[in-house]
């Protein structure tokens, strides 16, 4: 017995599936149903914690001056860094030398100033509001649209049963406050299922283009280039492969003019990893040190910006479940072996949570594998009293991922 009907899927019948209606008009508003009472459970719980809870207080934890605790609750943390890069744009930009704000890549901003633009922002005096509001409806559009496709990938992959299963923990993930909230995560997640999705259907340069505007999302975006390689050696015959190889590497370029272009900018080439080590203290080149760094005697705790077991056991748990997805499917499990080493590259394991939460073949992964009830109601469990967790210590001003 399962909450989920179970299905497997053979190869053989995997492209097939592809081209049948997934989404249906039924299975669309089911969708947009599951979403939208996520959300209201998500915005509930947030409300409850930044009211009941006591927060942390001080010059440096600020707050809107309009809109009450429903949307004052998503201002914290980056969320300031996107609300004024997106108003007033990048510190680097204007000032002409190397400022915090270099580690903040442009695509999410640029989307919700051009909200800001749209909407005119005459519904509140303060900027601040504005870029908030314009920041949750484009993380939570992406959202939507990402729920959709994963929906439609994972029933192409693993039939119906497991495409509900993935969705559901999607919408429940604990980190549900960063993928609806003035960050980075849901555009990026949207992203690379719009990546992967192309692929399936060997459309080549659509997926180059969405993993380029990916690596101007997040860095982690680096990590779609072995998987285009692969696809690139794997699908093409010997005309078409060195053309489909030199395009797979379209969007570390990309990444890379993007980074040397704001160094030089500011007169230094290196700048944007000079701000990682000195102002986010994440020096690149650390993968050993970050696991080391835990029996060195250096103190550690469950939830902070230091050392946390929180951070160690999410990491060892995601480079677990991206062998599983690299065993089933190998451009898949690239992607998401190279979602995690990358930010562990830096030489920390601070946020990882947030970086491997956001991988979508991990969705994917459980929603195959969790086919008995014990293990749905086991996962969905964990997930939301997760959820509940980091989201009364985000709106309360305390670390979290």
């Amino acid at each position: 017995m399962t909450l989920f009907p179970s299905s497997r899927r053979s190869t053989a019948d995997h492209a097939a599936t592809l081209t049948t209606a997934a989404l249906n008009r039924r299975r669309v508003v089911l969708i947009v149903v599951a979403f939208a009472l996520s959300r209201l459970l998500l915005v509930a719980t947030g409300v409850a914690a930044n009211t009941l809870l006591p927060a942390n207080e001080g010059e440096e934890f600020t707050h809107l001056l309009d809109g009450g605790p429903a949307l004052d609750m998503w201002y914290r943390w980056d969320a300031g860094f996107y609300a004024t890069i997106a108003t007033y744009g990048y510190d680097w930009w204007n000032e002409g030398h190397p400022a915090d704000d270099m580690a903040f890549l442009p695509l999410y901003p640029l989307a919700v100033r051009a909200v800001m633009s749209i909407t005119g922002c005459g519904y509140t005096p303060y900027l601040s509001t504005c870029a908030t509001v314009s920041g949750l409806v484009v993380s939570n559009a992406a959202l939507l649209a990402a729920t959709l496709l994963l929906f439609n990938l994972t029933y192409g992959t693993f039939g119906p049963g497991a495409a509900w299963r993935a969705l559901t923990l999607l919408l429940v993930s604990p980190a549900s406050i960063f993928l609806s909230g003035v960050y980075t995560e849901a555009t990026f997640l949207l992203l690379s299922l719009i990546v992967f999705s192309a692929l399936e259907r060997n459309r080549f340069g659509p997926a180059v283009l969405a993993a380029a505007l990916a690596c101007l999302t997040r860095s982690v975006g680096i990590a779609l280039v072995p998987a285009l390689l692969w696809h690139a050696w794997r699908s093409s015959g010997e005309g078409g492969r060195v053309i489909r190889l030199g395009l797979a590497l379209v969007p570390g370029l990309v990444f890379a003019a993007y980074i040397l272009g704001a160094g030089l900018w500011v007169g230094d080439p290196l700048a944007y990893f000079h701000t990682y080590e000195t102002t986010w203290e994440r020096p690149a080149g650390g993968f050993i040190g970050a696991f080391t760094a835990y029996f060195s005697g250096e103190a550690v705790s469950w939830f902070g910006w230091r050392l946390s077991w929180l951070d160690l056991l999410a990491t060892l748990g995601f480079l677990a479940l991206a062998l599983l997805v690299l065993r089933r499917r190998v451009a898949w499990g690239l992607y998401a072996l190279g979602a995690i080493i990358v930010p562990v590259l830096s030489g920390t394991l601070v946020a990882m949570p947030r970086f491997g939460l956001v991988v979508f073949p991990f969705y994917v992964e459980a929603g195959a594998r969790a086919t008995r009830i014990w293990q749905q109601i086991l996962l969905i469990a964990l997930s939301l009293a997760l959820m509940a967790l980091f989201t009364a210590r985000f709106v309360t001003w305390r670390w979290i991922a």
